[in-house]
């Protein structure tokens, strides 16, 4: 009797313990789980051609209030998603070693060029995530862009 006592404390014991474990990687897990730990706001974007190369170049600058105190001082990325008309994702970029969040928030920039000369518009989204890009830690800020003419750039006849 008393080895089965013995028998029912440990498996008791062992399940807590996973209880406890478990429980515990979720509420780290949560931390960025929780889309509102960041809030972004868009400060300027824009989708225009480049004079040095062939190409047009998508631009996002977003600032961003830190309100998860977690998060002060940690590495973390951004990520910059573009979409054509139609829905389509045509590019995705990101910070390649992240950046620190800043406790009082800061800006970050956002570019890229797009080569596909057919591309007139575009749909662009930025996010904050962790620094391993698995999981949205802010809101996602999302702009139409239009690609914008160079002035003296329409085309003349002889």
């Amino acid at each position: 009797m008393l080895r089965t006592r013995t028998s029912i404390v440990l498996i008791l014991a062992f399940i807590s313990m996973q209880f406890f474990f478990y429980g515990a990687k979720m509420s780290a897990k949560n931390v960025f789980a929780d889309n509102d730990s960041i809030l972004l706001t868009l400060e300027n974007a824009s989708f225009v051609p480049l004079s040095n190369v062939d190409g047009n170049q998508v631009t996002m600058s977003v600032k961003y209030q830190v309100n998860d105190e977690s998060l002060e001082g940690e590495k973390i990325n951004g990520i910059m998603k573009l979409y054509s008309t139609n829905g389509s994702l045509i590019h995705s970029s990101s910070f390649p070693d992240g950046f620190t969040a800043k406790k009082k928030g800061g800006s970050e920039d956002f570019k890229t060029t797009i080569r596909d000369p057919t591309i007139q518009s575009l749909t662009a989204n930025v996010t904050f995530t962790d620094i391993k890009k698995s999981d949205a830690i802010s809101n996602v800020i999302t702009t139409h862009l239009q690609l914008k003419k160079l002035p003296g750039s329409a085309a003349t006849s002889d």
